[in-house]
C-alpha cells in the first residue's frame, strides 16, 4: 500500500496548497507580474512537490520548520501585500491548518506515530481521519472568509448557511463512517473505493463553493455592465444637451446682431418705449443663456458651467482656472465629457458632505510644451476613504459599483497615452489626469 499511502500524502499537500492560495485570493491581488492562470499553476505544483518532498522524509521536526517558510515563499511570490499584513494571514492559515491537525489527534485518538511523523506508510490505517481534517480544515477557512469584513467574495447570510450544509453533512457522514466501526482492512478494493468516492466529495464541496463565486462574479460583472451602458447613455444625453446649448447660443448671437440692428434704428426715431422692450427681451435670452467662457473650446465651457452651477446650488466654492492657450488636441468631445463629467460628479458629491469649507477647484493647463495638457480636480471630504479594485481612492460607501466611473476614465485616458493618479495631500482629495496630445 506504499502506493496510496503516497498518493493520500500528495493530495493533503494538494489540499493544503489550495486552501492557502484561495484564502490569499480573497484578501489581497494577485501580482502583475504572474498574472497569467499558467504561472500561477506551475509555481502551485512547485510549491506543492516541495512541501510532498519534505514530508517523504517522515521528520515531525523537518516538517514543523519548513511548512511555514515553504508557504511563506509561496504566498510572498503571488500576492501583493506587505510583509506585516502577509506575515499575519500566514500565521491564521497556519493555525487553521496545524490546529486541526492537533484537534483531531486529541478527539479522534490518532496512534502516535501519525503525530511523530516517523513514516508515511500507515497513512491508509488513518484516511477516513486525513479526509475529516482537511475538510474541517476547509470549513474554517469558508467562514472566516466570510466573516472578515476585508473579504473580497463574500456570500449574502442566507446564501452562505444553505452552501454550509454540504460540507457540515459530508463531514458529518464521514464521521460517522469513522465510528460505524465497520472494517474495510480486509477488502482492498472496497477501501480504494470508498476513498476515491470520499475524495470526490470533499472535491465536490470546494468545487461547489468555487462555481457559486465564478457565478456571482459573472453577475456582478453583468451588473457592472449594464450600469456602464447606462452611464454612456446619460453621458450621450448630456452631449445632446450640451449641443443643443451651443445651438442656442449661435442662435443668440444671431439674434444679438438683429436686436441692435433694430435698437439703432429706434434710437434714431427716438422710440424709447420700444427700445426699452427689446432690450428687457434681450435680458431675458441673456438669464437664460448664462454660460461662462473658460476657453475656447465649447464642450469644456458648457461642462464646466454646468457643473459650476450645480456646485453654486448646494453652497460649494467651485474655483476653476483653465491656461488661455489650452488645447486639447484630438480629444473627442464625448471623451472630455465622460473624464470632466466623472471626476467633477465625483468631487462635488464629496465636497457636498462636507459641514464647513466645502471646495472644488479645477485646474487644466499645458505642460512639456504644449505637448501634455493636465487637468487637476482638488476637492475637500470628509468619511473613511475606501480603494477601488482598480486601486483608486473613493469616499463612497459602495466602492465596487461606484468604482466604474473611475475605471471609465482610466481607460479613455491609456488611449491617449495619458495616465490618471489619485491620492490625498493636505486633507484634500486630488484627481490628476495628464493626456498626451
Amino acid at each position: 500500500m506504499e502506493l496510496l499511502d503516497k498518493f493520500i500524502l500528495f493530495a493533503g499537500c494538494v489540499a493544503e496548497v489550495y486552501m492557502v492560495f484561495d484564502f490569499y485570493n480573497n484578501f489581497f491581488n494577485i501580482r502583475k507580474i504572474v498574472k497569467s492562470q499558467l504561472v500561477i499553476i506551475i509555481i502551485s505544483i512547485l510549491i506543492i512537490t516541495l512541501l510532498f518532498v519534505v514530508n517523504l522524509f517522515g521528520k515531525a521536526y523537518l516538517n514543523l520548520s519548513l511548512f511555514p517558510i515553504i508557504l511563506w515563499i509561496y504566498v510572498t511570490i503571488l500576492f501583493d501585500t506587505d510583509i506585516g499584513t502577509r506575515l499575519i494571514y500566514l500565521v491564521i492559515s497556519i493555525s487553521i491548518i496545524v490546529g486541526c491537525e492537533f484537534i483531531f489527534v486529541i478527539l479522534l485518538k490518532i496512534p502516535s506515530y501519525f503525530v511523530k511523523q516517523t513514516s508515511f506508510m500507515e497513512l491508509t490505517d488513518i484516511t477516513w481521519q486525513v479526509l475529516k481534517m482537511k475538510l474541517l480544515t476547509y470549513i474554517l477557512f469558508t467562514i472566516l472568509k466570510q466573516v472578515s469584513s476585508k473579504s473580497k467574495n463574500k456570500l449574502s447570510g442566507k446564501i452562505f448557511l444553505m452552501y454550509l450544509c454540504v460540507p457540515i453533512a459530508s463531514l458529518c457522514i464521514l464521521l460517522i463512517t469513522y465510528y460505524s466501526g465497520v472494517d474495510f482492512s480486509d477488502n482492498i478494493m472496497i477501501k480504494v473505493m470508498m476513498l476515491i468516492c470520499f475524495c470526490f466529495m470533499l472535491i465536490g464541496n470546494v468545487l461547489m463553493f468555487y462555481a457559486f463565486n465564478i457565478y456571482e462574479k459573472e453577475v456582478y460583472n453583468g451588473i457592472q455592465q449594464k450600469s456602464i451602458i447606462m452611464k454612456k447613455d446619460v453621458e450621450l444625453k448630456y452631449y445632446i444637451q450640451i449641443t443643443e446649448v451651443n445651438e442656442e447660443n449661435k442662435r443668440f448671437i444671431h439674434n444679438s446682431s438683429n436686436y441692435l440692428k433694430v435698437i439703432g434704428e429706434l434710437a434714431k426715431a427716438y422710440k424709447i418705449e420700444n427700445i426699452l422692450e427689446i432690450v428687457k427681451e434681450l435680458n431675458i435670452e441673456l438669464e437664460n443663456n448664462e454660460m461662462k467662457i473658460y476657453s475656447g473650446t465649447p464642450v469644456l465651457n458648457a461642462i464646466l458651467s454646468a457643473k459650476g452651477l450645480w456646485a453654486k446650488k448646494q453652497s460649494i466654492s467651485f474655483d476653476v482656472y483653465v491656461e488661455p492657450v489650452i488645447h486639447l488636441g484630438n480629444v473627442t468631445d464625448s471623451d472630455l465629457i465622460t473624464i470632466l463629467g466623472n471626476l467633477l460628479d465625483n468631487a462635488i458629491r464629496a465636497a457636498a458632505s462636507c459641514e464647513n469649507n466645502k471646495s472644488v477647484k479645477v485646474r487644466i493647463f499645458m505642460q512639456n510644451e504644449g505637448n501634455f495638457c493636465v487637468i487637476k480636480i482638488t476637492n475637500r471630504f470628509t468619511g473613511k476613504l475606501c480603494k477601488t479594485e482598480g486601486g483608486f481612492l473613493t469616499t463612497k460607501e459602495e466602492r465596487g459599483i461606484h468604482g466604474i466611473g473611475l475605471k471609465s476614465v482610466e481607460s479613455i485616458v491609456k488611449k491617449y497615452n495619458g495616465y490618471l493618479n489619485c491620492f490625498i495631500e493636505d486633507k484634500e482629495f486630488q484627481a490628476i489626469v495628464f493626456l498626451s496630445l
